[in-house]
């Protein structure tokens, strides 16, 4: 993921509901889930990774799908639903898809959807992020 760019200028128009990217491979290593499962500046050794880790990976593979996290984006909603346990030091496939757009009150909306399986290819956890798009139908990126 270090080639990723971190910031990307794909437009509302070229997202296309439905069509899969990925999966992209990620590790999820014991010393990441302990910063995420105690207090900030307090890592926790866990055995499991806690709820913390899948926003991230979220994040990851929306920035890996995307070529960059688009700039002005706003999130509205995330959501996660969890169907296993994860270990630490595991890898998981991220699957990211556009599964709605829609303009309300004059506002772009994109719901990104993750599935996020084990090396078994287990599910592990499902969500969606709904996003304010920083562009709207017929716009064009900032450069």
């Amino acid at each position: 993921m270090s080639d990723t760019p971190v910031l990307s200028n794909v437009t509302y128009d070229e997202l296309v509901t439905g069509a899969r990217m990925g999966p992209y491979a990620e590790h999820v290593s014991a010393a990441a889930a302990a910063q995420l499962a105690g207090a900030i500046g307090e890592p926790v050794a866990v055995s499991d990774a806690p709820p913390a880790v899948f926003p991230v990976l979220f994040l990851k593979g929306l920035r890996r799908a995307m070529g960059g996290i688009p700039p002005g984006s706003v999130l509205a909603k995330q959501e996660l639903e969890f169907h296993a346990v994860l270990p630490v030091d595991s890898d998981v496939a991220i699957t990211v898809w556009v599964g709605d757009k829609q303009v309300r009150r004059e506002r772009p909306f994109v719901t990104i959807e993750f599935d996020v399986r084990s090396a078994q290819d287990k599910q592990v956890v499902t969500g969606r992020k709904v996003i304010v798009w920083p562009t709207g139908p017929g716009q064009e990126a900032a450069a």
